[in-house]
Order: C-alpha cells, then structure tokens, then sequence
C-alpha cells in the first residue's frame, strides 16, 4: 500500500475526534510523530495477552474488535479516519479487548514516548484524550446499566424475572419488618398451558403469555411486584394488604380472565384461558423459598379442586 500524503492525511483526520480543534499546520507536525505500518489479513494488532504502547490511527482498510477470541464474531469495526488503543496507550495496562485486521490496511502508529512532544504542540491533544476516555467511560456503564437491566426482564412479557424477584421480596420484607405492614404473595398459573400449545402453536402461546401479562399489570397497583417466575408462572408481592383482602385480589385477577371468550385483537382469533391462583401470606421468619413454597402449596390446591379458582394458604 502506498503511503498516503500529509495533505490527504490532514484531510483524513480532519473529522476525528482526536484532532478537534486543532489546526492544520499543528495537526501536520502531530502526524509526523507517528510511523506507517501496513498489516495483512487477520493480522492481530491489540491483544490483552500484551501491554500497548502505541496509539494507533487507520488509513486504509478496517479492523474488527473481538472480546474473547477472533473465533467469535465481532463487537464492532474500526474503520479509516478512526483510531484504537487509546486506553492502555494512556494507562499502561494491558488492552481490554482484541482488535484485528479484518481485510488488508494500513495504520499510523504513535508511541508514548512522543506523547510530552504532541501537548507541547498543543495543549488540546490532552483535552481530546481525556474526552475520548471519558467517552469510553460513559459507554461501558451503558452498556452495565444496560446489561443489568436486561438481565431482571424477561425478554417475551417484558416483565421483571425470577432473579428480580429475589431483590424485590428483600425489599418489600424489610418494609413489612419495619412499619409491621402485611405483605402477600399470588402465585399463578395459566390452566392447560401445555394443551393450549400443543393445539394452537407456541406463537400463540407467547400471545397467550404477553396478553396476560398486560392484563396483570392493569389490575394491580403501581407499588405491587408482578414477576413472571418461569414458564406460564406469574408471581406477584401485595405490601401493606391483608390476606383477606390479597385473595380478593386473586379472584379479581382470575375473574378479568375467566370473563374473556378470546384474546382481544388477536389474529387469527385465539381462545381465552383460564389461571390457577394461590395466596399466601408473609410471616417474619420466612424466607423467599418458604413465601413461595407457602403460595405453591395453595396453588396446589386450586388445581386440584378443578382450576380456574383462588385457593388461600391454610397451615393447618
């Protein structure tokens, strides 16, 4: 590959953010600090198996970014005009990530040691670098934030999972502890799940499934927990309500279903179904497992006695 001019390079970069605010005749002594170094196919520039020292711009051809290992498909590409291995250029750490070169290209290079040379040009390179860090920042809690989010919501009925479940009974027995409130549980399965499937098809389950979900939602009060615990399983926390009043709840719910012939706007027209309801209430030694083997127990029960039915949790 031919090396292209400081002229075209002056104009290449022009746009990157690197280069923000500085002008061409500085930008122009910046770049003759940094070496031209052509790199085949496949060829691995950044590993975290080894420290970087260098800073690297790309002029021709692409690099792609991998997290664990080339075999795996890439997070992203860093194509010409862009520039990579800022981070452990600045840090003296090794890179986070493994950065290829995804068809033949081309890359200037920028050793640290030159980095003294490029702020006494101008003080604005120093600006440039912190932004782009704190860039980098701000993405990766993103993408925490993100991922974190994602991991407490089931991806069909978008409601909070299993594993939210347990942060949100924490929450709601610290209250019930503190201000010696009642806390209820409902737990609740659709009837003849496995049936509805197997006769109308999984897409109409998952209909089933997120229509039941909405309904649920309507129904309860903004500060209630409603989870789906796995499967056709609904789960739902009741603070601040006693267990008379937690099964009124129940038959309420059972009842906005059980009245509905079939699914509202469904296409092709799909059945209603009907849930299975069991309640139980929170006492102060239990635990998530004891709360929920209490609410199954009662659930139990309300398949037994022939479905379509609230069964509260007697000890006795």
């Amino acid at each position: 590959m031919k090396t292209p001019s400081f002229s075209h390079l002056v104009s290449l970069f022009s746009a990157c953010p690197l280069f923000q605010q500085v002008d061409a005749e500085k930008m122009q002594r910046i770049l003759e600090l940094f070496s031209c170094h052509p790199l085949e196919k496949d060829s691995l520039l950044l590993t975290p198996e080894h420290p970087n020292d260098y800073l690297y711009l790309i002029i021709e051809g692409q690099l792609s970014v991998h997290l664990s290992s080339t075999d795996t498909p890439p997070v992203g590409f860093i194509n010409i005009g862009e520039y990579t291995g800022e981070v452990s250029f600045l840090d003296h750490q090794h890179p986070s990530a493994l950065v290829v070169a995804s068809q033949p290209s081309m890359v200037m290079r920028l050793h640290r040691r030159y980095l003294s040379q490029i702020y006494a040009i101008t003080p604005v390179i120093q600006h440039n670098l912190l932004t782009a860090l704190c860039g980098r920042i701000r993405s990766g809690n993103n993408s925490l934030v993100f991922s974190e989010h994602n991991a407490h919501i089931d991806s069909l009925t978008k409601l909070p999972n299993r594993r939210w479940l347990d942060y949100a009974f924490q929450r709601e027995r610290q209250n019930s502890t503190n201000n010696k409130q009642p806390l209820c549980m409902i737990m609740l399965d659709v009837d003849h799940f496995k049936d509805y499937n197997d006769q109308h098809g999984h897409l109409a389950g998952d209909a089933v499934l997120q229509f039941i979900s909405e309904q649920l939602r309507e129904q309860l009060r903004p500060h209630d927990s409603l989870a789906r615990f796995g499967g056709e399983e609904f789960v739902i926390l009741l603070p601040n309500l006693s267990l008379f009043e937690a099964s009124q709840v129940a038959e309420r719910l059972r009842s906005c279903l059980a009245t509905l012939s079939h699914i509202p706007s469904s296409q092709p027209p799909l059945p209603s179904v009907t849930i299975s309801l069991g309640v139980a209430e929170f006492s102060p030694e239990d635990e998530l497992t004891c709360l929920l083997h209490k609410a199954d127990i009662a659930l139990y029960q309300a398949k037994q006695q022939g479905r379509n039915r609230a069964c509260v949790f007697n000890p006795s």
